[in-house]
Formats: structure tokens, sequence, C-alpha cells
């Protein structure tokens, strides 16, 4: 493993606003939800990790849905390598510079890149496959209900808060791009901003 690429999970979230309004105004989540029209959704992870290496503390496994309608598993995906990343369709930079890095990666590979929507309200897993298809043939796109992304997300140690008011809809979230083996073995974590070219030696060097 490259020490190098990992980085701290759970070391902040990075905005990302779309809608009617934006963050500019320097409100918060919770300033936001002082409107009484708005709601907040917020998933934090579960516990601090322990000291040590933090690839431990994460679990490769999620129960989500496939365009189809289908009930995926990372079991599904035994036998490929697989590049995995949590966003949302309405982000403006940080989702589309992540997910056009994991589909330069798995290109010409037998290689699978998953995208993973946390805008449930929004995102439905056809939308979120659409989106996730853009970036190369190789990217496919998943979704679920709040609890099955809340479950996936504990699991990948992912925080994230979807706030919605009159004026604005933001989703913050933590974004990395998880690198997972043939046999379902988390590798690696990169920052989403890896350019695909690392990604892609990332894989080829794992075997």
């Amino acid at each position: 493993m490259d020490s190098g690429a990992l980085i701290p999970l759970a070391a902040g979230l990075l905005l990302c606003a779309s809608g009617a309004a934006s963050a500019q105004d320097g409100t918060t989540p919770a300033q936001n939800d002082a409107d009484d029209s708005g709601h907040v959704h917020e998933h934090a992870i579960s516990s601090e990790p322990m000291f040590g290496n933090p690839l431990e503390d994460i679990v490769v496994a999620f129960d989500l849905v496939d365009r189809d309608g289908r009930t995926v598993t990372a079991e599904d995906f035994r036998g490929s390598h697989v590049l995995l990343g949590f966003g949302f369709t309405h982000c403006p930079d940080v989702c589309p510079l992540m997910v056009l890095n994991m589909g330069k990666a798995v290109r010409d590979t037998d290689a699978v890149g998953i995208f993973i929507s946390v805008d449930t309200e929004r995102d439905s897993p056809e939308i979120a496959d659409q989106y996730a298809s853009r970036f190369g043939e190789r990217m496919i796109g998943l979704s679920g209900n709040v609890s099955q992304i809340n479950a996936a997300a504990n699991n990948f140690r992912v925080s994230y808060v979807v706030t919605k008011t009159q004026n604005a809809y933001t989703v913050q979230h933590s974004a990395n791009v998880f690198l997972i083996d043939p046999d379902g073995r988390l590798v690696d974590v990169f920052n989403f901003s890896t350019p695909g070219e690392e990604l892609a030696a990332a894989m080829r060097q794992e075997g």
C-alpha cells in the first residue's frame, strides 16, 4: 500500500451547494435549519477511528439498488478491482472531478467504478447511474433509501449532511476514493482529486 495516498477519513466535510441559493452567505447547515420550512438529514460516522491503521476501521459492505431496481451488494463485484466513491449528482465540482478520475482509471480494464449518491431525495438509482455512466462504460451508479445509504456510509466511514430550506439545498460530504481488490478487501483510500493515472497505477501495482 502507498501510505502517502492515505488521508484522514473523517477530517471534515466538503461543501457542495446547489439550488436557488448557495452557502456563499456563510451560513452553516445548522443555521439554515433555523428556518422552520427546512430540514436537515445528517449522517456522521458512529465512532471515531482507533489509533493505528484507519483502513482497519472500514468495512467493505453495502446493500443498495441499481438502475433496474435490483439489490446490489459488495459481493457482486468479487473478481474485479473496484474504485468506489460517495457523492451526489448535483455536485458542482468535487464529484465530477472524482468520478472523472475514477472513469479514467477503470477505462480499458476489468475494474469497475461505483458512484454512490447520498442525496436520496433527488438521486434515484437510475439518476445516479445515468450520471456515473457519462464518465465511462465501466462506471455505475447506485443509491437506495436513507437507511441503506446510512449503513453504507457508516461502513466506509463517510459523513454527510443534506440541508434543505426555502432558499437552498446543500449537501456536505466527505470525498474519498476507495480501492478494493478482487477478493473484496480494501487496499487503499485516495483523495477525490487523485488523477486517474495514479489510481490506475495503484490497481496495477496491487495486482
